[in-house]
């Protein structure tokens, strides 16, 4: 049952650290501090819970999954449809072929692993990674789309880690008040504002708003009641991406 995910264990628990390394000594400090740690489980549900009391931030392997699915198929996608307009310009088209996402094997491959890994979420959260489709690598190819999709991943997985511990610097309460809402906002600008405020980098920022945005859209298909009634506690998907 053990997952490829967690061929990438010691870059997920380094990279709330990796993604905004002009902060990396001032975030160590304060995770020592706070005596944070992270607890992985094998589980259904989109759990990524932190526990402000205890000082845990508890995430199911199944969420890591998901979320590694989804970025490396934004990324599959967006780099088939550059493809698609290339040809298109080259062809020097009147009628433009409409963009298929599904075109193609790599394009397929994608959406069905994204397919899975909302299956799985949504049911035992412990199925078994399809050997056929892509999966993360710990030493991918330097610049591969295994390599690419790791790193939008770990960016996405990094900014909410920090949309977590702003729960604890914020000092929210762990259950639902009426101002759980509000405190959800409120946990999405600190997390970005650590994450992006002392960047001097414009391509590094770039990757990371990237990396943002990755996060938050990994969200919307998971953003019904009917399937994950956190997100009734939560902006929706698109409110986030807007602020």
């Amino acid at each position: 049952m053990c997952s490829p995910i967690l061929e990438l264990k010691t870059a997920i628990a380094s990279a709330p650290f990796r993604i905004a390394p002009e902060r990396e000594y001032e975030l160590a400090d304060w995770c020592n501090n706070e005596q944070i740690s992270m607890d992985l489980v094998y589980a259904p549900g989109f759990i990524f819970q932190v526990y402000t009391t205890k000082r845990i931030i508890q995430i199911s392997i199944a969420t890591l999954e998901y979320l590694w699915a989804t970025a490396h198929t934004h990324l599959v996608l967006c780099d088939e449809y550059y493809k698609a307009q290339d040809v298109n310009i080259k062809a020097q088209r009147n009628d433009w072929e409409p963009f298929d996402t599904g075109a193609n094997t790599r394009s397929k491959d994608a959406l069905d692993l994204s397919l899975w890994a909302m299956a799985n979420i949504l049911g035992s959260g412990v199925e078994t990674w399809p050997h056929v489709l892509p999966k993360p690598k710990s030493e991918p190819e330097n610049g591969s789309g295994i390599h690419k999709a790791n790193e939008l991943f770990l960016c996405a997985f990094a900014w909410i880690m920090h949309h977590e511990l702003a729960h604890i610097r914020l000092g929210h309460n762990s259950l639902f008040t009426m101002r759980s809402m509000e405190e959800e906002i409120e946990a999405d600008v600190v997390a970005t504002r650590w994450i992006l405020e002392k960047c001097t980098d414009r391509r590094q920022a770039q990757k990371r708003t990237y990396g943002i945005v990755a996060a938050i859209l990994s969200l919307i298909a998971l953003s019904t009641p009917a399937k994950q009634n956190v997100f009734q506690t939560h902006p929706q998907a698109f409110e986030r991406i807007d602020n």
